[in-house]
């Protein structure tokens, strides 16, 4: 595995950049590309790191939206249990099924950014549809690694800033990659090696992040 660490780091600076001008799409780059270096389980456990981090710096930039977070306090609850089940699955499945479903995932993506109609959330619906959501996503996530498809659409249907919209974001993946990082240390996906080396890569990640944000 160690001669692919430098093809590794390229890709996690590829997405790094993504994520610092969109907002998101870290994961959504980074593992397919690191998946055909390493195996699915590892990729996702060489991720973690940077991605907190990144989310960290995205939210804290400019104050703590605290009021954003009392408003989606119910989807980030769910995210957690969502997170948990969802890795418990990963563990549990072929790594085939894992690469189908990561592969759905970016069609999802993709799908989203081609649509037109302009979906809007009734404020009636957000008292379940915002826990569904976490729910699902927090699932999605545990699985493939990705969670912003699922999470951008919702927050696009609830009509959001751009400021609101990316801490949005950086908020539901900040607490699905927590709730991953616990849930995979608890099934023995880190060793100490992995850990060293994401956390080495996370300077760079967040890095190249900041300036291209």
């Amino acid at each position: 595995m160690g001669i692919r660490w430098p093809a590794v780091a390229g890709g996690f600076l590829l997405a790094s950049y993504i994520k610092g001008t969109t907002g998101m799409g870290f994961p959504l780059v980074a593992t397919p590309m690191v998946a055909m270096l390493v195996d699915v389980r590892t990729a996702y456990a060489l991720l973690l790191m940077p991605n907190i981090l990144m989310d960290v710096f995205q939210i804290g930039r400019a104050g703590l939206p605290w009021p954003l977070w009392r408003r989606l306090a119910p989807l980030l609850g769910t995210t957690v249990i969502g997170v948990f089940l969802g890795t418990r699955i990963m563990i549990a499945i072929p790594e085939r099924a894992i690469l189908l479903a990561l592969a759905g995932m970016i069609l999802v993506f993709l799908a989203s950014t081609r649509m037109r109609v302009e979906l809007r959330v009734p404020p009636e619906w957000e008292s379940w549809l915002g826990p569904l959501t976490g729910l699902v996503g927090g699932v999605l996530n545990g699985v493939t690694n990705v969670f912003s498809p699922i999470g951008a659409i919702y927050l696009l249907a609830l009509q959001f800033d751009k400021r609101d919209f990316v801490k949005g974001i950086a908020s539901m993946l900040l607490a699905a990659k927590v709730s991953q990082l616990v849930a995979i240390a608890r099934w023995g996906l880190y060793t100490p090696a992995i850990l060293q080396w994401s956390a080495g890569r996370s300077r760079r990640s967040l890095w190249g992040h900041s300036g291209s944000a």
